[in-house]
C-alpha cells in the first residue's frame, strides 16, 4: 500500500504538475506587488479577460484530466490567496487614507463653523504639509474658495479618481475621471451644441453692396 501510494504521490507532482504549480506562484506573486501597490488597483482590469480563459481552462483540467487535477486546484488556490491578498491591501490602504481625510475635514469644518470662515492653509489648522502627503498622497488639495474650503484627495486605488468632501451634506463624493473628462474640453457646452445660422448670405469676393431705395 505505501509503494503505491508513493507512486501515486510521484505521479501527481510530476514535473508538468511542478511546472504548473511554479508558474502559478511566480505569477501570482508579480500581481500581488505590482496590483496590490497604491493607486495600482485599475490594473486589475487588465486581468480579468486573461485570468477568465485561465479559471475556463482550470475547470477543464479538473473534469477532464485527472492526473493533472491536483496540480491545477494548487494553482486555483494559489491564485484565490493572491486576489485576497491584492482586496485586503487596497482595502486597508482606503480605510487608513480615509480616517486620515476625516480627521482633517473634520478639523476644516470645525474652523469653518468657529471663525464663520475656512482657513486659508491646512497648516493654519496645524497640518504639517510633509505629514498630510505623506497620509493623503502628493495629489491632495486644498482650497478656499468664497469663503467656502474645498478638500480632495486621490483614491488609494486609482491614479486619476479622486474622493472630495461635501462640508454642506457631511460625507464624501466619488469623482471619476470619465466624470471630469467634460472639464477638459475648451468649447463651453452651450458653444458645442449650438450651431451658427446666419441670417443672410456674405458677398461675394469683388463684389460691390447695393443700397436699397426707397419706392
Amino acid at each position: 500500500m505505501s509503494e503505491t501510494a508513493d507512486e501515486k504521490a510521484r505521479f501527481h507532482l510530476s514535473r508538468q504538475s511542478k511546472r504548473t504549480i511554479y508558474s502559478a506562484t511566480i505569477t501570482a506573486v508579480v500581481c500581488v506587488l505590482t496590483i496590490g501597490q497604491a493607486h495600482a488597483g485599475f490594473l486589475f482590469l487588465l486581468l480579468v479577460l486573461p485570468l477568465g480563459a485561465w479559471l475556463g481552462w482550470s475547470a477543464y483540467v479538473i473534469v477532464r484530466r485527472p492526473y493533472a487535477r491536483l496540480a491545477q486546484i494548487f494553482a486555483l488556490f494559489i491564485w484565490a490567496l493572491a486576489l485576497g491578498l491584492i482586496v485586503a491591501a487596497h482595502f486597508l490602504r482606503h480605510e487608513m487614507t480615509r480616517s486620515d481625510a476625516d480627521r482633517i475635514a473634520l478639523a476644516i469644518d470645525r474652523h469653518v463653523q468657529n471663525q464663520g470662515y475656512c482657513a486659508t492653509s491646512l497648516a493654519e489648522l496645524g497640518f504639517k504639509p510633509d505629514d498630510v502627503e505623506e497620509r493623503l498622497g502628493s495629489n491632495y488639495k486644498y482650497a478656499c474658495v468664497e469663503r467656502k474650503p474645498r478638500f480632495s484627495y486621490v483614491a488609494t486605488f486609482t491614479v486619476f479618481d479622486t474622493w472630495d468632501y461635501d462640508f454642506v451634506r457631511d460625507r464624501w463624493k466619488y469623482s471619476s475621471w470619465a466624470a471630469k473628462k467634460a472639464y477638459l474640453n475648451p468649447d463651453p457646452p452651450a458653444a458645442r451644441e449650438s450651431v451658427a445660422t446666419p441670417s443672410a448670405s456674405a458677398p461675394l469676393p469683388n463684389s460691390q453692396s447695393v443700397p436699397h431705395r426707397k419706392p
